[in-house]
């Protein structure tokens, strides 16, 4: 995947906050530092104040003052310098004491990362990046559906639901580029945004940061501890991120909105929309998954009208944290099917995603063809609007294209002959559009 430009970057760092200089200013408490940088030291053998920043991603002023600390406790005790040099990094290990401490801090949370942030904090970020501020005009619209043949006055209508902020239907009959529209407005609302990598909710570690989901700007991180001394430095447990898109399909159940506990570690995974904050959800096919859209669409109301969400830990305690998120539907099924007025209310916008025109069809045809290194032809393109679409009665729909141009390759290969659209190997390509039922 290419690395995004620096554009990206800069809406990121604009509000990404300063790093903490304090152990107050963590929102963390000492006694939680000192056992992160314990379970560190004994899971993943850091040695140095440098080598254990750059884990837990806090300043080495502060990690300095807590390795004193443990240092005074003796669960550290130093092992000398890295070299023969005044100016040489102090090396330390764990004491027996102290491998016993790690170990049981171990057994209560398994965790040795980047230093989460507190739930305020997580809030306060989100706030500042927020989807609702995020504003695109046409142009960066159009650029990000360059590569899509869209019917006169879509974008018109897309344009204002994405700077809206809230909830979009896209629906209407299948084939027709409603999953490739999603995805095109998720390449549009990108741009850099501070991910955490974990918040700790009443002394419980949610992980939020995803390496499947989230894309880090530049992907590979080149920061240094000594980047945590500048300035106005910033927060380092944040991953700046381009906006995260965030698909689901069938799989999609209401228990996927709420943490994930792992027994192993002891710790929390984020829900897929807490992982999509500040970005874009998908939900792909609405309709098809195992519980009803109505289902879904309830547990979603809150979130979607009041912008946050409410998710409960294992003691039972529950906290709120922002839905902030432009939430793109698509399905094939008319949505008054799908869910009732209730429901279809709190969708703001409901875009219905037209077959295309015979025109807009010969338009896609040909950029598959080129798109497939293959030569089309006006004998071709009439053979199939002529001749295949009056024999079976079909109406023009975007995914045609695919289908011929990729079953008509897949022809001239087997029978060893060069690739070029021949009516017979097209009209076998069209009989698979379809299958004939038993009397």
């Amino acid at each position: 995947m290419s690395q995004p430009a620096a554009p990206l970057a800069q809406d990121g760092l604009d509000s990404a906050p300063p790093a903490p200089q304090t152990v107050d200013e963590t929102g963390m408490t000492r006694e939680f530092l000192l056992e992160l940088i314990l379970k560190v030291m004994y899971r993943r053998g850091a040695e140095t104040v440098s080598a254990v920043c750059g884990v837990i991603r806090i300043s080495p002023g502060i990690v300095s003052d807590l390795f004193e600390m443990l240092r005074e406790e003796r669960l550290i005790q130093t092992l000398g310098s890295l070299r023969a040099d005044v100016r040489a990094e102090m090396r330390y290990e764990l004491t027996d004491m102290g491998r016993l401490r790690a170990m049981e801090a171990a057994g209560r949370m398994d965790y040795a990362g980047p230093c989460p942030v507190t739930l305020e904090q997580f809030r306060g970020v989100v706030a500042a990046q927020s989807v609702k501020d995020h504003r695109i005009g046409r142009d960066k619209l159009e650029a990000a559906f360059a590569k899509l043949v869209t019917p006169e006055g879509v974008l018109d209508r897309l344009g204002p639901a994405v700077n809206s902020g809230r909830s979009i239907l896209l629906y209407g009959p299948p084939g027709n580029g409603k999953s490739s529209y999603a995805h095109a407005l998720s390449v549009a609302m990108e741009g850099g945004i501070n991910v955490p990598y974990s918040i700790l909710v009443d002394g419980e570690l949610i992980s939020v940061f995803d390496p499947a989901l989230h894309r880090m700007i530049p992907e590979e991180d080149p920061w240094t501890p000594r980047d945590l001394l500048e300035s106005g430095a910033p927060d380092l447990r944040y991953a700046l991120c381009v906006r995260p898109a965030v698909v689901t399909g069938a799989e999609l159940t209401t228990d996927m909105l709420d943490l994930r506990f792992n027994a192993t570690s002891r710790t929390y995974q984020a829900p897929v929309h807490m992982k999509a904050v500040n970005g874009v959800l998908i939900v792909d096919d609405l309709g098809r998954q195992k519980q009803t859209p109505q289902a879904l669409i309830n547990r979603l109301i809150v979130p979607m009208e009041e912008g946050v969400d409410y998710l409960s830990l294992q003691s039972g305690m529950s906290f709120q944290i922002p839905f902030d998120t432009l939430m793109i539907l698509s399905t094939n099924i008319p949505p008054a099917q799908l869910m009732d007025a209730a429901g279809l209310r709190r969708i703001y916008y409901k875009i219905m995603i037209e077959r295309p025109s015979q025109a807009d069809f010969i338009e896609i045809f040909r950029r598959v063809c080129k798109a497939r290194k293959l030569e089309t032809s006006p004998e071709a393109e009439r053979y199939i609007t002529d001749v295949l679409y009056p024999q079976s009665g079909l109406d023009f729909a975007a995914y045609h294209a695919v289908y011929v141009v990729d079953q008509s390759i897949a022809s001239c290969d087997f029978h060893g002959v060069p690739r070029v659209l021949r009516p017979d190997f097209m009209s076998d390509a069209w009989s698979n559009l379809s299958v004939i039922e038993d009397a």
